[in-house]
């Protein structure tokens, strides 16, 4: 029996996800991409898993989409181009609607396809020596998915530069454009990966899962609609009268808000 596409472990209430064809850099297939998409839709579902990290199994993270798999001629009259397309746009779907949030960890190459993984995901950290592109460009074909995700994310001189030109930037490059939230030095992503995830997983599932819908439906609504959304939220947390904190956390934070609500 092969090995597993996706390697699916558990660290503490995160799920890591592990792209798995070392030897073809983690390009993602078809197989691939369907063992992922199930992946994604596993750890959804565990009530215990409050993270979803992804990872890539060897040197790099992902080189991008497996372009062996194009081969054979597609037309759309019998779907094959749905077919072979579909799937990648629902693996990027479910990690940028799943309520849990989602954590790239990137080391040595992000390119095409594995840029796209990191661009859907909530968060990305990264060894500082890592790159990352659209590489697609140097073959005389739009990045399509790259393209419409780097929209959400930079303004339109930067994104679209990093769209048209096919240009390798650095996980430092990255960093200051606020595409990588956290940078690690060679040999300490998992730790620092660790260490960002569990600020998260620490904290009460309902609250970050809250606000993550909350920042998606602000993003995609006028001022005054998403200032609503808000209020209305305000108003179910006033029901609720949750004032204790619900972990450890920061004691000169907990410190401040007990000074604030005497």
């Amino acid at each position: 029996m092969s090995d597993p596409l996706i390697l699916v472990e558990r660290d503490g209430h995160a799920a890591v996800l592990t792209l798995n064809r070392p030897a073809k850099k983690n390009a993602m297939n078809n197989a691939l991409l369907d063992q992922f998409v199930a992946a994604i839709r596993g750890a959804e579902a565990d009530d215990d898993v409050r993270a979803i990290v992804i990872k890539g199994a060897g040197g790099v993270f992902c080189s991008g989409r497996d372009f062996g798999m194009f081969g054979e001629p597609a037309t759309l009259q019998d779907q094959s181009v749905d077919a072979s397309v579909d799937v990648f746009l629902e693996m990027l779907t479910l990690l940028m609607e799943t309520p849990k949030p989602t954590i790239a960890s990137v080391h040595g190459i992000a390119f095409g396809g594995g840029q796209a993984t990191t661009l859907a995901c909530d968060f990305v950290v990264a060894e500082r020596n890592a790159s990352f592109g659209n590489v697609e460009m140097v073959y005389g074909f739009p990045a399509a998915m790259n393209t419409v995700l780097l929209t959400r994310h930079l303004g339109r001189r930067i994104g679209l530069e990093i769209a048209i030109t096919g240009k390798v930037y650095s996980a430092e490059q990255y960093h200051g454009y606020g595409l990588v939230n956290r940078l690690a030095e060679p040999g300490e992503l998992e730790t620092v990966t660790r260490d960002f995830v569990t600020t998260l997983t620490d904290l009460a599932p309902w609250a970050v899962q809250r606000t993550k819908s909350t920042y998606r439906m602000a993003e995609d609504m006028d001022l005054t609609g998403a200032m609503h959304i808000g209020n209305q939220l305000n108003q179910l947390l006033r029901l609720n009268g949750q004032l204790e904190a619900v972990h450890s956390g920061d004691a000169n934070v907990k410190n401040a808000i007990k000074g604030d609500l005497k």
